[in-house]
């Protein structure tokens, strides 16, 4: 309500009949929201890769391939490693950084402000980790099921990871601006 309306009766009538004005977010309801998303991102992309490995895991015998198109197939593959097999015997390891980045992630996440390429990409990353870590710790190894035929089997998470990690690298180099209250912080 203005000053100019103050003695003005009908602006408290208008006002109970529009509803209060929305307000500004604050800094804090803004990152609150950009963690929340990052958060459900990752959970949704968390649930799309276990419930991928779970079904090869169901209809698949190990090392079995199942043809989709001359140049995809389903093949239940093992990776005891990280990305395309390395450090192959170091489960404690990558289950170690795994766990590092996800906490990384989870404590930075509401600190992002309002870039959505930074958000999509930590949210890539942490659910390809999560989804990934759950494999190592629930049954030693990595359920890869995607097959190109020309590069290493691979899974949902593989990808998120991938994709995320490209983000991060782009969104690094284009410089992602800033809320206003977010940059005051980082000061």
């Amino acid at each position: 309500m203005s000053l100019r309306s103050v003695g003005d009766v009908n602006a408290l009538d208008r006002e109970a009949q529009d509803g209060p004005r929305e307000l500004p977010p604050t800094c804090s309801s803004l990152r609150r929201r950009t963690a929340a998303a990052v958060y459900l991102i990752a959970a949704i992309i968390v649930l799309a890769d276990q419930a991928a490995k779970l079904a090869v895991v169901r209809w698949l015998q190990p090392l079995e391939t199942v043809r989709l198109t001359s140049w995809l197939s389903l093949t239940w593959a093992t990776n005891t490693g990280g990305a395309f097999g390395v450090l192959a015997t170091n489960t404690v390891q990558l289950i170690v950084v795994a766990v590092v980045v996800v906490t990384g992630l989870v404590l930075v996440a509401p600190r992002l402000g309002t870039s959505r390429l930074l958000m999509f990409a930590m949210a890539a990353v942490m659910g390809g980790a999560i989804g990934n870590l759950i494999d190592r710790v629930r049954v030693g190894y990595v359920i890869d099921y995607l097959d190109l035929h020309f590069w290493p089997v691979f899974n949902i998470a593989d990808i998120a990871i991938t994709v995320g990690a490209g983000l991060l690298i782009i969104a690094t180099i284009l410089g992602q601006p800033q809320c206003a209250c977010c940059r005051e912080d980082s000061d």
